[in-house]
């Protein structure tokens, strides 16, 4: 992925906001002249400040009649009536979120601007990214100044974890904010040109997010786990009202989980053998299943992550400017997700893929990208005793023909896919090679008018499919004498 490609959505986001210099601060000023200090400040761990100020402020509003002495709590629906009094904090909390995601692209545009100009930073190190990193997962109270009119919150987890858990509390475009900085600083170090200069940001936040683990990337996983009513995805409001913010919730948490999931030590632990039916299974067990679209695709992109450790769907495995250092990237994780389906074969493939993934109950969309994610997994060089184990099952084919008749051309082609590694595997089980000869004149005449009219605008489809009907009319069984 390209340096564009990667934080083209910062752009967006702060187009005609400059970098000049905070202004005098004016004593007793309004909302108006809050802002716009806001705005101007350069200043990241101020900013955080401020931020933690809001936060807890609101936080300790919504819990004052609790008798629970931890401010972090997790908020639920009854909340928004209560948000709505904390309006100005909220508008200085959304503020600050976006000055903060804002000097965090000014830094790295900077230099890579300084890159393609072939100026390399010589000892130079990513003074803003290193600040909202270490302000952000620092514990409440750990040197953030506090106003006359603010009370002292109580110990806490870090800001960041406190917002993670707290994500229905704040307003649409905060919630935004906190997925794109939490994204920012796991992948800075990651993707681009510059990325060897923010390394040490990137695996330091990974270190944080490990550490705590359980509680982040569990909350990532449960938020998928929300109301499947389409209508209920909402882009306004300040904080929650009657559940509406709960789908949004779950793709920016799916989102913060992907990019967590390119850090091989948050992968290899989501995978292993203590985690992995409590923080895997649920997506195949529930949410790619989920009657919203956005959820569902959500879930099964976050599937496709779990199961391939690419998180790009173009099959680049990363950015990295270093040729070297982004091929063995990819063979760790290819290597991560090969060891866990080795591993875990049986629950994943029989029991969940073939089981529910793509049995005839489940939606068109999880049938259609659970066949594409297996095609992609079976051909996969790193994935070869997986494959040879799953095209030597008879009941893998019988499925997969099945589903080369399936009404929708997408899901046939796709079918076609999987079902042409069968053909193509030399050493097929006895089983294997009855199915395919007691029906190979179907077959045959079958694939033969399969989606005809690609064949003239696509060669490889074309010569593969011709390969398998000529494959499948040589073949011939072993009979007992």
């Amino acid at each position: 992925m390209t340096e564009n490609q990667s934080f083209g959505w910062l752009k967006l986001s702060i187009k005609g906001l400059g970098g000049s210099p905070p202004p005098p601060v004016v004593v007793g000023g309004g909302p108006s002249s809050t802002s716009a200090a806001i705005r101007a400040c350069a200043d990241p761990a101020e900013l955080v400040g401020g931020l933690c100020r809001d936060f807890d402020a609101v936080l300790l509003h919504l819990t004052s009649s609790s008798s629970s002495s931890s401010a972090a709590v997790v908020v639920d629906d009854d909340a928004a009536p209560s948000i709505a009094s904390h309006s100005d904090r909220l508008d200085e909390l959304t503020a600050r979120l976006d000055r903060i995601k804002t000097l965090l692209y000014e830094e790295r545009s900077g230099v890579a601007a300084s890159l393609s100009c072939g100026r390399r930073p010589g000892g130079w190190t990513p003074s803003i990214a290193r600040v909202v990193f270490e302000t952000f997962t620092a514990t409440s109270g750990g040197g953030f100044p506090v106003g006359d009119d603010d009370v002292t919150p109580p110990p806490a987890d870090a800001l960041l974890l406190r917002m993670v858990n707290n994500l229905p509390l704040l307003p649409f475009e905060a919630r935004k904010s906190v997925s794109a900085i939490f994204n920012y600083l796991l992948v800075c170090g990651l993707d681009g040109t510059d990325a060897s200069q923010f390394v040490s940001v990137s695996t330091s936040f990974a270190a944080y997010v490990l550490g705590r683990a359980d509680s982040i990337i569990g909350r990532f996983v449960r938020a998928h786990d929300c109301e499947g009513d389409a209508s209920s995805y909402v882009g306004g409001g300040r904080g929650v009202g009657g559940g509406g913010c709960r789908v949004d919730i779950a793709l920016l948490c799916g989102s913060m989980l992907r990019s967590s999931l390119r850090h091989a030590t948050i992968y290899r632990w989501m995978l292993s053998d203590g985690n992995c039916e409590r923080l895997v299974y649920p997506f195949l067990d529930c949410h790619v299943h989920n009657p919203n679209f956005d959820v569902s695709s959500d879930a099964l992109e976050t599937v496709r992550v779990m199961f391939t450790g690419n998180v790009h769907s173009n099959g680049v495995s990363s950015g990295m400017g270093d040729p070297t250092a982004a091929e063995e990237y990819r063979h760790v994780m290819e290597g991560i997700a090969s060891d866990f389906l080795n591993r875990k074969y049986t629950d994943i493939i029989d029991d969940r893929v073939n089981g529910r993934c793509l049995s005839p109950d489940a939606n068109y969309m999880t049938r259609r990208m659970t066949l594409q994610l297996l095609s992609s997994i079976l051909l996969n060089r790193a994935n070869y005793n997986v494959m040879m184990t799953y095209i030597s099952s008879s009941r893998n084919l019988v499925t997969i023909m099945c589903l080369l008749r399936d009404p929708s051309p997408h899901i046939t082609l796709d079918a076609f896919q999987v079902f042409k590694i069968f053909v193509a595997n030399p050493n097929k089980p006895p089983e294997v090679v009855k199915i395919l000869f007691d029906n190979k004149v179907k077959l045959v005449k079958y694939l033969d008018g399969l989606h005809k009219e690609r064949e003239s605008s696509d060669d490889q489809y074309r010569d593969e499919k011709q390969l398998v009907i000529s494959t499948l009319e040589e073949l011939q069984i072993q009979r007992n004498a």
